[in-house]
Parts: C-alpha cells; sequence; structure tokens
C-alpha cells in the first residue's frame, strides 16, 4: 500500500521540479511544447526520485535515528525552560549592567570632532 506522507513529498518536489523547469524555459525563449516536455520529464523524475529516496530512508531505519534526535531537543528545551524560570524567579534583571561596566573601564564613545582626517595623494 503507497503511504500519503511519502506520495504526498514527492508530489511536492515534483511539482516544484516542474516550475523550475517552466519558468527555465520560458525564460530561455524556448518553445512551448519544448517546456511542457521538459516539465513534465522533470516532475516524473524527480517524484519517482524522491519516493524511492523516502522509502529506502525509512527501510534503512534512519527515520528512528531522527525520531530520537527531534526527542532529545525536546528535553533539552524543557531543561532550558525550566533554568530560565528558576533565574527569573530568583534575580531580578539589570538593564544598566551593560553601562555601568563600560563607565567603570574608562569607555568614551567617538566624537566626530576627535577623529583624525586623513588625505591621500592626489594623482595628477
Amino acid at each position: 500500500m503507497i503511504d500519503v506522507f511519502k506520495l504526498g513529498a514527492a508530489l511536492v518536489f515534483a511539482a516544484i521540479a516542474a516550475l523550475t523547469a517552466i519558468v527555465a524555459g520560458l525564460l530561455s525563449d524556448a518553445r512551448f511544447q519544448v517546456v511542457l516536455g521538459r516539465a513534465f520529464c522533470s516532475f516524473i523524475v524527480s517524484g519517482v526520485v524522491v519516493y524511492i529516496g523516502i522509502t529506502l530512508f525509512d527501510r534503512l531505519g534512519y527515520a528512528s535515528i531522527i525520531h530520537e534526535i527531534e526527542e532529545s531537543l525536546d528535553k533539552m528545551e524543557e531543561e532550558g525552560e525550566d533554568l530560565e524560570e528558576e533565574q527569573d524567579e530568583s534575580e531580578p534583571p539589570e538593564d544598566n549592567a551593560g553601562e555601568e561596566e563600560a563607565e567603570d573601564e574608562g569607555f568614551v564613545p567617538l566624537q566626530a570632532d576627535s577623529l583624525q582626517h586623513v588625505a591621500g595623494d592626489e594623482d595628477e
């Protein structure tokens, strides 16, 4: 039985390939029959290749690796959210922390009057 997800993904990529072939053909001023023939061929070939690729990907077991990675990423995001909540409850945020550090280090912003202007040699 044909899996709907595999077929849908193959059709989406095939449609993108066909539209790309149509645009490329119209921009190159090819005849309309040639453009449609190339678009049809690219639709069929890319659809079959994507369907076979997804099927092999599923049968070789790589799909389970992706699910494991997604689960671990979800766990990491939940742990990160928990840490952020703990930090929010324990300390209020300081908005002027960067400005105070800059003043302590003697940082002075550039002024237009203090810049040196360099003039290059003029070729005659």
